[in-house]
């Protein structure tokens, strides 16, 4: 129980990835505040959480909506006066029944370009300017990029967004380092969620386990990690992680 009576949030914490990471922190005793689009999801992993020992309250948000954004924000504010981990999990590559890869940037659709940056960059940097007075010495964030060993082409909102989330990481930590707030990202390469197994199943034998992604968050979360910032920290499967050279 490492990080017991830490306040944690994390977004995209309905499936994948997020969900994978929101149970590991509830092991290790963390209270986590669960943020998504969708109710019943969020209370299966609240549930799942729950099972393992742990304690969880979902917070149904819709992150591409400036408004549903500050109305997280202040329902936070109300619930604690400390947050320890934020992790910035959510991010748009699909829709309920598409796969926003393979197209031309002039093809996507305008709402999905808009949205994308939204969920990706722009709630993410919102939530570090809310939370960031919340956080004392040895506060983590934690940002979630991806690897794009063939580049961006074909999805380049979601490029853009993963590349300004590592943006974000690389100067938030110097803003940050005086005060021992530290601020990582990790950018697993292909991960085995359910939506990569329905639009990729042909690739699903090479992509990582969202638990092993969880596993390193953890990492980056204990005593032994403190200093550890400015870093975008690249998961491969079957690799040990390492770090990305950012320009």
């Amino acid at each position: 129980m490492n990080l017991k009576n830490k306040f944690a949030i994390v977004t995209g914490s309905s499936t994948g990835i997020g969900r994978a990471i929101s149970i590991a922190l509830g092991k290790e005793g963390a209270f986590i505040a669960l943020v998504a689009r969708t109710k019943d999801r969020l209370q299966e992993t609240k549930n799942l959480i729950e099972k393992a020992g742990g304690e969880a309250e979902i917070y149904p948000t819709d992150l591409s909506l400036i408004e549903s954004v500050n109305q997280l924000i202040e329902k936070i504010k109300k619930t604690t006066k400390n947050v320890d981990v934020l992790v910035n999990v959510a991010g748009i590559w699909h829709g309920r029944n598409e796969v926003y890869a393979g197209c031309n940037l002039e093809n996507f659709a305008q709402k999905v370009i808009l949205d994308t940056f939204m969920v990706g960059a722009i709630a993410p940097t919102l939530l570090v300017h809310a939370f960031v007075p919340f956080m004392k010495k040895g506060s983590r964030i934690i940002n979630i990029s991806g690897t794009f060993e063939n580049g961006g082409k074909g999805w380049l909102p979601y490029y853009v967004s993963k590349r300004a989330i590592e943006d974000l990481t690389i100067g938030l930590s110097q803003e940050l380092e005086r005060e021992n707030i530290y601020v990582n990202a990790v950018s697993p390469s292909d991960t085995a969620t359910e939506a990569y197994k329905k639009y990729f199943p042909e690739y699903i034998k090479d992509a990582i386990s969202p638990n092993e992604i969880a596993k390193f968050i953890i990492h980056l979360c204990l005593k032994e990690t403190d200093g550890v910032t400015g870093k975008v920290f690249i998961l491969k499967k079957n690799q040990k992680p390492f770090e990305s050279f950012h320009y």
